[in-house]
């Protein structure tokens, strides 16, 4: 019998073996993208938290953003040339391919919200023209320019909300969501433009409440399990006391309702400007000088831990919710437990980031 069982742990190793060395055979893995100064794109893994490729972009920065394509992600799309272009980036070969240019001869346009569709076919640009004239600019209407990623060309151009600071595609890609500044949340056709519905935040039917303040920024929604969410605050309308709280919105559903969750009392040693929650664990991640953790259903604070910088513009859950990354603004993204809030590392990008967000890419390949 000992022999047997010897045989057959060697046979089951030696095919275990077999299996993992076949050709084309990889585990998929989780990598970083973002950018910062001059004009760079970082691809970092996410397991060992080091850059592995630093790609230099054509002409001027910053770049504002990173979008990872979720269908085919050997390319990004990074906003970039003071807002006024986007970069189509390929991955693997480690340059800038081809650019998006928005501004011509008889416009200045720029941008600050991009994404693309789930099924890696449909770029949204949301731009913000002017019309050049003489000695003046003529303010005209903001518009959503829609690129065939299959051929890179224009597939349409359509009126789109103003203040637009950040888009999100639900699941099916059939509806694109538009979250702008101080305003509600549109839901449009990607297809015609068309406003198919109104997610209410300025006014959100709730009795005593004021208006919803806040973006989600940089959101890693489709990595998040396909939930945008983001830190919002409120006023009572009676009491004029404000609450910090978080919003989230399930872009797998047909008709998502927006849900918010009143966390604590606004005081202002508690201000922040990002925040997010982890579709996977239910804990909600907030920051500005400090990065503090909070239990969804509970409403409790449970860890809270000081930067060494001034501030952090944003804080980013990895997909599966054990890590914490800070940044946005600094020469280098800070990583926390996500459990004990303790900083593992620090991932020294070497140049300000500028304001990039970071988002999350999932790569059976590697880079």
């Amino acid at each position: 019998m000992k022999g047997k069982s010897l045989a057959w742990i060697v046979s089951t190793l030696s095919a275990l073996i077999l299996v993992c060395s076949l050709p084309g055979l990889v585990w998929a893995k989780w990598y970083i993208l973002t950018g910062a100064h001059p004009n760079s794109v970082y691809v970092i893994d996410a397991e060992t938290d080091t850059v592995v490729k630093t790609i230099p972009l054509e002409g001027s920065g910053p770049i504002f953003t990173v979008a990872p394509n979720p269908a085919r992600p050997q390319f990004a799309y990074a906003v970039t040339n003071l807002s006024q272009s986007v970069a189509l980036v390929d991955l693997d070969e480690g340059k800038e391919v081809l650019r998006f240019n928005l501004s011509n001869d008889n416009e200045l346009v720029r941008t600050m919200a991009i994404d693309v569709n789930p099924q890696g076919n449909r770029l949204y640009i949301h731009e913000m023209p002017l019309k050049k004239d003489l000695g003046k600019y003529e303010i005209l209407e903001t518009r959503i320019r829609v690129i065939d990623l299959d051929t890179n060309t224009v597939a349409n151009v359509f009126p789109a909300p103003r203040q637009v600071m950040a888009l999100a595609s639900s699941q099916d890609g059939k509806k694109l969501y538009a979250f702008s500044v101080g305003k509600d949340i549109s839901v449009l056709n990607p297809e015609t433009g068309q406003v198919e519905d109104v997610i209410p935040m300025a006014d959100w039917n709730v009795t005593g409440a004021g208006k919803l303040e806040g973006l989600p920024l940089w959101n890693p929604y489709q990595e998040n399990d396909y939930l945008a969410s983001f830190a919002v605050y409120m006023t009572d309308t009676i009491t004029q006391h404000a609450t910090v709280g978080v919003a989230t919105l399930d872009l797998k559903q047909d008709n998502p309702d927006l849900q918010v969750v009143e966390l604590q009392p606004y005081e202002a040693e508690w201000w922040t400007a990002h925040g997010a929650v982890s579709a996977k664990t239910q804990k909600a991640y907030l920051g500005w000088d400090k990065l503090w953790k909070m239990d969804i259903p509970t409403r409790q604070m449970e860890e809270v831990t000081q930067f060494d910088t001034n501030s952090v513009f944003g804080s980013f859950i990895h997909p599966d919710g054990t890590k914490v990354y800070c940044g946005g603004n600094w020469s280098a993204l800070s990583v926390f437990d996500a459990d004990t809030l303790k900083l593992l590392k620090k991932i020294d990008l070497g140049h300000s980031q500028a304001g990039a967000g970071i988002r999350f890419v999932n790569r059976e390949n590697g880079f």
